[in-house]
C-alpha cells in the first residue's frame, strides 16, 4: 500500500465545501457524492463529531483523486479552506484517527475507481454540484 500525505490535499479543497455548506445548508450526504463505506468508528470520542468525519472524508476523497484519477487533482488551498470552515485543524488530518479515517475512505473509493472519479468530478469538479473547485483538471 502506498503512503499517502494528505497535507497538500487538506490545504486546498475543504474551504469551499464549508463555505458552500454554510451558505446553502447542503446535506452532509448528497445523492451525487461518490459512494464510500463509512470507516470503522474510532475509539476517540472526538472522532464521532460529524464535522471531523466530514473533513476526513473530504481529505480521503482528495487523496483518492490525486492517486487514481488521471486527469484530475485536488486543489489543496480549497481543501484546507473547507476543512477550516468545518472547524477542523487541517494538521489534525496528517496523523492519528483522522488520518486513519481519511485513509479508509481512500480505500473505500478505490473499490470502484472509474465510477468514483466520475462522481468526484460531477460533485466537486469545476462545475460541481456540491463544492465546485475542490477537484480540478491536472
Amino acid at each position: 500500500m502506498r503512503a499517502v500525505r494528505l497535507s497538500g490535499l487538506v490545504s486546498a479543497g475543504l474551504l469551499g465545501l464549508l463555505t458552500a455548506q454554510a451558505h446553502a445548508q447542503v446535506p452532509t450526504q448528497p445523492q451525487g457524492q461518490p459512494q464510500a463505506q463509512p470507516p470503522m468508528q474510532a475509539q476517540d470520542p472526538e472522532a464521532a463529531d460529524p464535522r471531523r468525519n466530514q473533513a476526513a472524508k473530504l481529505a480521503g476523497l482528495a487523496g483518492f483523486v490525486n492517486l487514481e484519477c488521471p486527469g484530475l487533482r485536488s486543489d489543496p488551498a480549497r481543501l484546507k479552506q473547507t476543512v477550516e470552515a468545518l472547524g477542523v485543524d487541517p494538521a489534525s488530518l496528517e496523523t492519528g484517527d483522522l488520518h486513519l479515517t481519511a485513509t479508509r475512505y481512500i480505500a473505500a473509493y478505490q473499490k470502484d475507481v472509474a465510477a468514483n472519479c466520475r462522481k468526484a468530478e460531477a460533485t466537486f469538479g469545476p462545475q460541481g454540484s456540491i463544492l465546485p473547485g475542490l477537484i480540478v483538471p491536472r
